[in-house]
This record gives C-alpha cells, sequence and structure tokens, in this order.
C-alpha cells in the first residue's frame, strides 16, 4: 500500500469517526478490515489514531486558521481532510508542501473544487 493509500485509507477512517465519536478507534479499523474488506496499513493506522488522539488540538488550530468558519460550518470531508494534513505538518514531520498536496488531492478526490481552495487556505494558515 502506497503512502497516498494510506492517507486515503486514513481519511476514510477519520471521516467515519465523526458519525461515531463514541466507537473506539480499534473498533473502527476492525469494523472497515472485516466488513468492508478495506486495506489498512500501519501508516493509516498510525494517522488515524494521530488525529483522533490530538483532535482537540488540532481542532483549535484549524480554527485559529479558518477565519471567520466555526467547525460546524466546515464539511465533515474537509475538516477530516484537514485534520489529517494539519496532523501530518504538525506531529508527523511530513514536509509541509507534500501534506498540502496530498490534502489537496483527497480532497479533490472527496469534495469539490471549492473545498480545495479553502483547505488550501486554512492549511496555509496553519504553515505560517
Amino acid at each position: 500500500m502506497t503512502r497516498r493509500e494510506s492517507r486515503e485509507a486514513a481519511l476514510c477512517l477519520i471521516y467515519e469517526q465523526t458519525f461515531s465519536p463514541e466507537i473506539s478507534t480499534d473498533e473502527i479499523i476492525q469494523k472497515a478490515k472485516e466488513i468492508r474488506e478495506e486495506k489498512v496499513s500501519e501508516f493509516a493506522t498510525t494517522l488515524f489514531n494521530g488525529v483522533c488522539q490530538n483532535k482537540q488540538k488540532l481542532d483549535l488550530r484549524i480554527s485559529a486558521a479558518a477565519e471567520k468558519w466555526s467547525l460546524d460550518r466546515i464539511s465533515r470531508v474537509s475538516l477530516s481532510v484537514l485534520r489529517l494534513a494539519a496532523y501530518e505538518i504538525l506531529y508527523v514531520g511530513t514536509e509541509k508542501q507534500v501534506a498540502v498536496n496530498e490534502a489537496l488531492e483527497l480532497a479533490r478526490k472527496y469534495d469539490d473544487e471549492k473545498a480545495v481552495s479553502f483547505i488550501n487556505g486554512v492549511l496555509a494558515g496553519i504553515i505560517n
């Protein structure tokens, strides 16, 4: 599984968690593997667990960078992409341009073009 595929798998797990915050991360991963027969690499698991463990801190950074946007106004897909990219930038040490590019590619695939511009702007605010 490539890093891009792992990021995509992590994004799906992060997105799913927004609907079921009471379910443990291990249960969400198990459901993905067993019920939907998804591949979940070690890197995807690390990203997903990291985002979940640092969600409050990530949300504060996203909120500060998303001027005049409250988190509840951001779509679940966009917020999931932002959490994933912010986690990679702030905690994993992924090169900033790589994390941003990967986030924008995920947004293009799962959201619309307006979301891509929004995500790019918010991530620029987080980086600076």
